[in-house]
């Protein structure tokens, strides 16, 4: 009957040295001031590559939007059906529906009624001097998103799912018809209907 007490005081032991190591890892690991906490509100940019989209018709792998219910967007602009899709990830160009450059639903102010053709119109190659402004203005603010993406497909990706020019009182919509967003200025309220 003594076996067992020690045999319980035995584990108990091991118990309480493993909970003090993990403790003692614990405590180490913590920073003890502000200034041992990394900063990552400054993400320095990274390097920016244009792609020469009007004379570029083709790529041996795409990426791609992968977002859209029935739609897709290429890193060429082209926008088309999910099983219009190659197996490299770009649009079939040889499909009736697939369209480059479309800027269909979108609107002067830069926002499309749907994310596809959002991405799509806002890599037509007229909007690269829009692009330059967008970036060189967010690198100038540190907006982390914008100045961390590589390319203007990703440039376009970011802007259009994530503008916040799109929205007012942070919880509703400037144009609920129109609410992907590329341009550089916010879009106007609409008007209430009477």
């Amino acid at each position: 009957m003594l076996r067992r007490p020690r045999l319980f005081l035995r584990r108990s032991w091991w118990t309480v040295i493993l909970l003090c190591l993990v403790l003692i890892g614990i405590w180490i690991t913590i920073p003890e001031t502000a200034e041992d906490i990394e900063d990552t509100s400054e993400i320095a940019p990274v390097h920016f590559v244009w792609l020469p989209l009007a004379n570029l018709t083709s790529l041996s792998r795409c990426r791609n939007s992968e977002q859209g219910r029935n739609l897709i967007t290429d890193e060429l602009g082209y926008v088309c059906r999910h099983f219009d899709v190659k197996p490299n990830g770009c649009c079939n160009t040889n499909r009736q529906f697939t369209q480059r450059f479309t800027c269909t639903g979108c609107q002067d102010t830069g926002c499309c009624a749907v994310y596809e053709h959002c991405i799509s119109c806002c890599l037509h190659p007229d909007k690269q001097p829009l692009l330059r402004s967008i970036r060189s203005r967010s690198i100038a603010s540190v907006h982390t998103v914008i100045s961390a993406v590589g390319d203007q497909f990703e440039l376009c990706l970011a802007k259009c799912r994530t503008s916040s020019l799109s929205v007012k009182h942070e919880n509703s919509y400037r144009d609920p018809q129109a609410k992907y967003c590329y341009g550089a200025e916010a879009p106007p309220d609409l008007l209430p209907a009477n």
